[in-house]
């Protein structure tokens, strides 16, 4: 994932606003009884010309919640925390 662990939780905190709890390389968010943790591990930036963008490798777990629920639960965290293309 192209963003710092910050980047990445204060989106996630934008998209579920006190639905966020968060830690030292790790982030949990819940919504209606499904609670997901992500957890990262740095990754070196990625450089484009002048551009250099952090990278995270993210892993993702349910904590809470049906596979079903969590899936889409799952797509909808993907969805809000796109970032705008050109």
């Amino acid at each position: 994932m192209t963003a710092t662990p910050a980047e990445f939780v204060a989106a996630l905190g934008t998209a579920f606003p006190g639905a966020v709890v968060s830690g030292d390389g790790w982030v949990e968010v819940s919504h209606y009884g499904t609670r997901l943790r992500f957890e990262w591990s740095p990754l070196p930036p990625l450089r484009i010309g002048a551009l250099v963008l952090g990278r995270i490798d993210v892993s993702v777990q349910i904590v809470a919640g049906e596979t079903e629920a969590a899936q889409t639960f799952l797509n909808t965290v993907d969805r809000l925390t796109q970032r705008g293309g050109g």
